[in-house]
């Protein structure tokens, strides 16, 4: 194979990768996966920025197209990720002082799903919580939406 072509199968195989890498750390930020952790992710999505960094190290060569390509390209990963968390904070911050009930039992120190007005959550339990309990948010840290007993 001429080496052009193998060239332009690497980048484009790159580029590829990059772009995924993009989509999967929007999907994982957003449903609040970690960025490592397989036992988290059964749904055997890779880690976004693994890919990204992989789709890099294809894209890049030599060190000149690494910093004239690569790392733009890794600044773009960690930006993207860093709108979507802010956006999910913005997100989350109304539910302060909301009152709820819980649609799934909860184990202290543990997720769950509560309901506030009709609108089903994923929420993070601060205590032992039973399925039909009222809770209310007590706190907001990143995305992650903190719920106590209501007594």
């Amino acid at each position: 194979m001429p080496e052009a072509v193998v060239e332009i199968v690497r980048t484009c195989l790159g580029f590829f990768l990059v772009i995924f890498g993009y989509i999967a750390s929007i999907k994982e930020r957003y449903m609040g996966m970690p960025l490592i952790g397989l036992k988290e992710q059964p749904t055997g999505i890779i880690n976004g920025f693994v890919a990204t960094l992989g789709g890099v190290l294809l894209i890049s060569t030599s060190t000149q197209k690494f910093f004239l390509l690569g790392l733009p390209l890794i600044l773009i990963s960690v930006i993207l990720q860093a709108i979507v968390l802010a956006h999910l904070k913005k997100k989350a911050r109304h539910f302060i002082g909301k009152e709820g009930m819980a649609t799934t039992d909860m184990k202290r120190k543990c997720n769950g799903f509560a309901d506030f007005n009709g609108k089903k959550t994923k929420v993070y339990a601060e205590m032992d919580i039973q399925v039909g309990e009222m809770v209310y948010v007590s706190d907001v840290e990143g995305n992650i939406i903190k719920v106590k007993k209501l007594k």
